[in-house]
């Protein structure tokens, strides 16, 4: 299920086959008669023209996630520049590479998100690949300590995703750490030094330096934020509301909310995990709570659980594609092109007010020729 609640059925065969069978991944969606014998052979063509619609609906299906696939495989910076104002690709600062930052609460499933986004991806290149972000299976782990970027998909030169830990439970180290993010920038394998946890064993993970990197005297590149993926687990926003727990809720909006988190007037888009703890009706439940609470429309917010299905496939596909799209659109200008611009009003308007100016001494003439012709005339009569 993808963004805005949308549960039509999206997960779909590998290999569709061409044969009458009607895929089993349909067997939910499809209403299928009993078979037919000889003597029934009538009463076939429902059953028929069930099966057709079933194979047209997962090859049609089939037909979206790999061209979803390929836009993001072969997406490049400034692919998606929709040249406002005249503008192109070439008139804006690219970045080397897109970066995405998740940000969520204890518990969220940022890492978890991250494995699911790799193996959308793996499943095609390296499927039996390991998971490449640490998960924390309980509150004992201290989770994700450093800033861990993992380009999506492997070794891919265009974008990538931050993983991080969970934020403070102190608003000001929380929204300090979130300022420092989002306008000095982010490193791989960066100390982070907000912790969710305000205990001696999160202090002293304050010191702790990347183990085999402290002697290198090469430092990760610093990347700019280009866009925020808010990350929430859907269960404990059930709880939440059910049980009237508005602290929590209201922690979450206050985070979210936090200006340095969007990018121009876009807020950070919004991922809703362990969905498939919940139920369809519970799900979409949840994503109109967090539509409500955000003020964000509804197209906004993805439900990503952590189930392994064509239809989780192409949520995270859509919402990858979202964050693309809203990152390019703020691009900063280059300073050369607006200077080009400028420099085109300048002239514009000086030619304006030359010509404004032309006309106004071109007025001045006629008037003083009028005078000294009216002065001669009166001279002429003065003198008879």
């Amino acid at each position: 299920m993808g963004g805005g609640g949308d549960i039509t059925p999206t997960s779909i065969p590998s290999s569709p086959s061409c044969s009458s069978e009607v895929p089993p991944e349909f067997a939910d969606y499809v209403a299928i008669s009993s078979v037919c014998n000889d003597e029934a052979s009538d009463g076939c063509s429902d059953c028929d023209d069930a099966e057709v619609e079933a194979l047209y609906f997962g090859r049609r299906l089939q037909d979206r996630l790999r061209e979803a696939k390929e836009f993001i495989r072969r997406y490049k910076p400034g692919d998606c520049i929709e040249g406002a104002g005249g503008t192109k690709a070439g008139d804006y600062i690219l970045p080397e590479i897109t970066t995405l930052l998740l940000v969520g609460p204890r518990g969220a499933g940022k890492s978890t998100l991250v494995n699911r986004i790799t193996r959308v991806f793996d499943k095609d290149d390296v499927p039996f690949a390991p998971d490449r972000a640490q998960v924390s299976r309980n509150s004992k782990s201290n989770g994700t300590l450093f800033l861990q970027e993992y380009p999506i998909p492997r070794n891919s030169t265009a974008i990538c995703i931050y993983d991080t830990q969970s934020l403070s439970i102190d608003p000001q180290k929380k929204f300090n750490m979130l300022q420092q993010w989002m306008t000095k920038g982010i490193s791989h394998g960066e100390t982070m030094t907000c912790f969710s946890r305000d205990t001696d064993e999160g202090n002293k993970t304050k010191d702790i330096k990347p183990f085999g990197r402290q002697f290198n005297i090469l430092c990760y590149k610093t990347r700019k934020v280009n866009f925020v993926i808010f990350v929430v687990d859907g269960v404990s926003i059930l709880e939440a509301t059910e049980s009237n727990k508005k602290g929590y809720i209201d922690i979450l909006r206050e985070t979210f909310m936090y200006p340095f988190l969007s990018i121009g007037d876009d807020k950070p888009v919004v991922v809703v995990t362990h969905g498939d703890c919940l139920s369809m009706l519970q799900r979409a439940h949840v994503q109109n709570e967090l539509a409500e609470v955000f003020g964000i429309p509804a197209c906004q917010i993805f439900d990503i659980p952590g189930s392994d299905d064509y239809q989780t496939d192409l949520a995270i596909l859509d919402m990858l594609r979202y964050c693309i799209q809203h990152a390019e659109q703020n691009f900063p200008i280059k300073l050369n092109y607006l200077l080009e611009v400028r420099g085109r009003e300048t002239f514009k308007n000086a030619a304006e007010r030359l010509m404004a100016l032309d006309a106004v001494i071109e007025a001045t003439i006629i008037f003083l020729c009028i005078m000294i012709l009216l002065i001669r005339v009166s001279d002429k009569l003065l003198q008879l």
